[in-house]
């Protein structure tokens, strides 16, 4: 939930951030898909695959198992591709979240910078009154000295997490997050998700592939002319296949359910926060009434205004949760499941 009726200190920003290009996180991923290396190597490989794939089939010369291994890499180049793509959209993802949570970290440390210097402000007056310490004023600035310290560290990471993004994607050096608009729901079940699965998992589907090769061996070995040991080792090669086979599968299976447990816990956690922020947003429009009452001070409201602005970051950084373990359940389940377009 986003509020207007926050001052931010928008001042105490950095000052070429209104000049530096924000982009949507749907852009990102698309620029990392277009510039990625993985990606492109990945459809090179399928390119190759899929001409040398031709040329065998096409060829009465090849073999029955030159053919079977020509198909079997273009089938496999394929899955290749389309988990190259998922792994980039995943990290894309990530770099996103992590600029745009420190890009919201810099305004939550700007408005605490604010909070601790009215605190010295006002120690030095009640020191002043007789009221406070000399100590009560010295923790007052360490706290400061603290949060200004946050300050300075939280801008460096926005220009460390924009310098990630921008070599991820290709984009301009300075590149900014503008937001992550409105989040899928995962309505898919998990039953839903191990359906196919065999199919879109490099991992599963080259395990496949080794069983067929094996069984294609032990078919053209078992015959009266060829040597009964190449048969027997064609039949343990097969069983070692299958073992493996069953490995992946359950791997397979194990990742997908770890992965979309991940998913709902996130979201549930992002209910969570919306609820808080959603409290603290009350609170502070109350206490905004309050000190038109006068029944509170400006100094008051002012941690009440950062009790909410703790709170949207709260809420910021589940929704950055929430897009992150959807893009892991992509790659988990080789299926994009974020919502983003053009993927």
């Amino acid at each position: 939930m986003q509020t207007r009726t926050l001052a931010l200190g928008l001042a105490l920003l950095l000052p070429t951030a209104a000049a530096q290009t924000a982009v949507s996180v749907t852009r990102a991923v698309q620029a990392a898909l277009t510039s990625g290396t993985e990606v492109r190597t990945a459809q090179a490989n399928l390119d190759r695959a899929t001409a040398a794939n031709r040329a065998a089939q096409a060829d009465p010369s090849t073999l029955a198992a030159a053919k079977l291994s020509a198909e079997q890499a273009q089938t496999l180049a394929t899955v290749g591709l389309r988990a190259a793509r998922l792994s980039t959209l995943q990290s894309a993802v990530n770099a996103y979240t992590t600029l745009l949570e420190a890009q919201e970290n810099v305004e939550l440390q700007s408005l605490q910078v604010q909070v601790d210097q009215k605190a010295v402000q006002v120690a030095q007056v009640k020191r002043g009154l007789g009221n406070a310490t000399a100590l009560d004023v010295q923790k007052a600035q360490n706290t400061l000295s603290g949060s200004t310290q946050g300050l300075a560290d939280a801008r460096a990471q926005v220009n460390l997490a924009s310098g990630k993004l921008a070599s991820l994607t290709g984009l301009a050096a300075g590149v900014r997050a503008s937001g992550l608009g409105t989040l899928p729901t995962l309505k898919t079940t998990l039953a839903a998700l191990r359906s196919g699965l065999e199919n879109n998992l490099t991992s599963v589907v080259g395990a496949e592939q080794d069983v067929a090769a094996a069984q294609l061996t032990v078919k053209l070995s078992d015959n009266d002319f060829t040597p009964a040991r190449t048969l027997q080792d064609a039949r343990t090669a097969l069983a070692n296949a299958q073992r493996a086979l069953d490995a992946a599968q359950k791997n397979a299976n194990t990742g997908l359910s770890s992965a979309y447990q991940t998913a709902q816990n996130a979201a549930e956690q992002l209910k969570v926060a919306q609820s808080r922020e959603s409290a603290a947003l009350r609170s502070y429009n109350q206490d905004s009434a309050r000190l038109k009452s006068g029944t509170i001070s400006a100094v008051e409201l002012q941690q009440t205004q950062l009790a909410l602005k703790q709170a949207q970051f709260a809420r910021l950084q589940a929704q950055g949760n929430v897009l992150e373990s959807l893009a892991a359940l992509s790659v988990a389940s080789g299926q994009n499941l974020t919502g983003i377009v053009g993927t």
